[in-house]
């Protein structure tokens, strides 16, 4: 019995050890994230100042607040946040997008929150926090910068994204591209948008 105690404690004492040799994390050579990162706080971001010659902040706010209740998709934004005196608005939403997990593409929700805030003659809005639905609901989410460290699932040897990260990067990009699309004509009351 007691041999049996010191091999099983030989034995679990290199597991760890093979465990990390067996996970050697790329090298990224020359890669470059496609997504628009935000310098200061490194998330995934889609944001820009929209300038509406004009318009009043009120006009503005009353047209950030339609879009939430009118925007496009399977899922409304819900507003979490609506405060008229500092013109901003917060909210969340998500859309079911297509990843490729082992080979299958499959449907996930795609979360992300929506900030619009208004001054007279402009408005600025940001889409952030795009993050992955876990299965159990909103409350756990993947954010999708673990997606962008480089490990040995989401990157191969050469540090080239594997099918799972590129069907990633291509539901946020495609997705963050037409909120922000949707936000700025809405706000900025054209019905074409077009200087994107």
């Amino acid at each position: 019995m007691k041999y049996v105690l010191v091999a099983v404690a030989l034995l679990g004492a290199g597991l760890p050890a093979a465990a990390q040799t067996q996970l050697k994390l790329p090298k990224l050579h020359g890669w470059v994230n496609p997504l628009p990162v935000d310098s200061a706080t490194g998330k995934v971001s889609f944001r820009a100042v929209v300038q509406v010659p004009g318009a009043s902040q009120a006009q503005l706010y009353a047209r950030a607040k339609e879009w939430f209740a009118t925007a496009p998709g399977a899922v409304q934004p819900v507003l979490e946040q609506a405060d008229a005196a500092s013109g901003t608005l917060t909210g969340k939403t998500s859309e079911l997008v297509m990843q490729n997990m082992l080979g299958a593409n499959v449907q996930v929700p795609l979360w992300r929150t929506i900030i619009i805030q208004v001054k007279p003659g402009r408005f600025r809005y940001q889409v952030t926090d795009f993050a992955f639905d876990g299965g159990k609901g909103q409350g756990a989410v993947t954010p999708i910068e673990n997606y962008l460290t480089p490990n040995a699932l989401t990157f191969d040897d050469k540090g080239y994204p594997r099918p799972v990260l590129q069907s990633t990067i291509d539901a946020v990009y495609r997705s963050g591209r037409q909120q922000a699309s949707s936000i700025r004509q809405k706000v900025s009351g054209k019905a074409a948008d077009d200087n994107w």
